[in-house]
Formats: C-alpha cells, sequence, structure tokens
C-alpha cells in the first residue's frame, strides 16, 4: 500500500530556496510553455494563482500570458456563499487579472490565508482552457498533492467525471515535487500535464469512479479544522505546514546523491542557454518601464 510523504517535506524544501533561486528556476520551467501553447486555442483563458508560500513563481506564466495575447485569471474562494455547514463552498471562480504583475493586483487575504482578488466579472473553471494548479507533491502518472483543502478536486471534478476536455490541468512545480507515485482516492483529479524547470510531461487519462465517491478530500479536512475550533486555527494550520527544517529534519529527507545529480543538470542546463535567460530578463526590464 502507497504511503503519501508528509505535506512538509516538501513545503518546507520549497522555503529553504532563496528568491533568486526560485525566480531562476520558473525562468527554466517558462522556456517550455512553447510546448502547451501548441495545444491552446488563440486567445486562450488561462487560470494562475498567486505563488504565496515558496512555489514556484507564477509571475512568468502572467508574463507569457501577456505576450501570447490570452487572459490571464486568478481563483477566488468563497464567491458562492456558505454551505449548510457554514463552511465556504468549495468550487473555485476565477476572477480576471488587470496588471502586468501579480504583486501589483489588490488582495486581501481570506481566513484560510491565502492571498486573493476582490472580485467583480467571475467565471466558472469549465470557462477556462487551461487551469494551473498548485501542488505540494505529483507523481509520474499525474496524481497531485495539494494542501488538503479539496477545493480544485471539487472545482474540477465533475467536468473531469463527465470526460469534458477542458480546462486542461496543468501542474507547475519544482523537480524535487515530483515523486514515483503518491496515494490516488477516488475523488482525487489528477493532472493532464506538468511543467517544471526539465521539462513538460503529458500524462493518460484516468477515470474517476463514482460508486466510491462516499465522501470526499473536503468534507475529511473540514471535519478536522472545525475540531480546531476558530478561524485562528485554521491559519495557523495553514502556515504551521510552512516553517523551516532544522538540519536533522533537512538531513533525513534529502537524498544527498539525487540533489548532486540535480544540480548538476540545472548547471549544465543554464550554461547550455547562453544568452536566452539574459534576453528573458531584459525583457522583464523593458516591460517595468
Amino acid at each position: 500500500m502507497t504511503t503519501n510523504p508528509p505535506r512538509r517535506q516538501f513545503t518546507r524544501l520549497r522555503r529553504q530556496l532563496t528568491d533568486g533561486e526560485r525566480r531562476q528556476y520558473a525562468r527554466m520551467a517558462s522556456l517550455h510553455l512553447v510546448k502547451l501553447q501548441q495545444r491552446l486555442p488563440p486567445r486562450a483563458r488561462i487560470g494562475l494563482y498567486y505563488d504565496g508560500f515558496g512555489e514556484l513563481p507564477t509571475q512568468p506564466l502572467l508574463d507569457w500570458c501577456q505576450r501570447s495575447g490570452y487572459r490571464a485569471y486568478l481563483p477566488v474562494v468563497g464567491s458562492l456563499g456558505r454551505d449548510n455547514k457554514g463552511d465556504d463552498d468549495k468550487r473555485l471562480r476565477f476572477v480576471p487579472i488587470y496588471h502586468s504583475k501579480l504583486i501589483n493586483v489588490p488582495t486581501y487575504i481570506h481566513r484560510l490565508g491565502m492571498p486573493q482578488n476582490r472580485h467583480r466579472h467571475l467565471l466558472w473553471a469549465t470557462e477556462l482552457d487551461v487551469i494551473i494548479c498548485p501542488l505540494v507533491a505529483v507523481d509520474k502518472q499525474g496524481n497531485r498533492m495539494g494542501m488538503g483543502g479539496g477545493f480544485y478536486d471539487t472545482t474540477l471534478g465533475r467536468s473531469y467525471r463527465s470526460g469534458a476536455k477542458k480546462p486542461l490541468k496543468i501542474g507547475w512545480c519544482y523537480d524535487f515535487q515530483v515523486v514515483e507515485q503518491l496515494a490516488r482516492q477516488p475523488w482525487d483529479v489528477p493532472l493532464d500535464g506538468l511543467i517544471t524547470p526539465s521539462g513538460l510531461m503529458w500524462f493518460k487519462p484516468t477515470h474517476i469512479d463514482e460508486s466510491e465517491l462516499k465522501t470526499s478530500s473536503a468534507d475529511t479536512v473540514d471535519t478536522y479544522l472545525h475540531t480546531l475550533g476558530n478561524d485562528d486555527a485554521r491559519e495557523m494550520l495553514y502556515y504551521s505546514q510552512e516553517q523551516n527544517f532544522d538540519s536533522d529534519e533537512l538531513s533525513s529527507v534529502i537524498n544527498e546523491a539525487r540533489l548532486n545529480e540535480l544540480l548538476a543538470q540545472s548547471d549544465e542546463f543554464l550554461s547550455s542557454l547562453n544568452g536566452e535567460i539574459g534576453d528573458f530578463d531584459e525583457g522583464d526590464n523593458n516591460s517595468e518601464k
């Protein structure tokens, strides 16, 4: 039986990276977006997210959308009110981005800890062509481990079970977040593809068995959160997964030989790019003038 590694193993490793390292890895990943573009219609609608917890930065995704004539959107939690338990409806909707930089988008902090935009004109997920899905870990079959709130699985579950071709569900993460295999629950919605600094991979379609949908990850997490008693505890839970490793913990989860191999591959890849990253930076600087 497959047992998933703890989420904090990955979220804490993300926090070990410097801002410069995060930007560098995001630029490397953005070079593979041209392969995704081959599957998109003109003026495609792309759902993004804020990288507020050490994730691979998403600003290059917004830059790509603007260069390609695509419309970018951000997720909104709770726009549909609350359910009969008093919790936010789990279905996400998406609001257009009207700024060239995510840092300039007006936001407020949702009670679960994530920043989100004040919303006016909102789209359903099925109106988007692509959703870039945040993740903590992903396996080589496209199974995704999120933060545990169930928002994306709830939002995408119905269209996925119906066999709808859109939106495409694309992961965006560091290479160290890719593992061999994760345990899959009946309600989990797998990714169609994944972009990392190393490249883009596509996954074979899988199927959700509706007869097994007796509960959902969202229900399970909400039940647990209710036992914590208040909104402050919810926020503490969200942020508690983001603390730094101490040296003993770090040495226990890092495969040093594999890490050195990945670093060597990254150095070789960057050396082969020569002026490409420099051109990317120059474009960023010009866009800010």
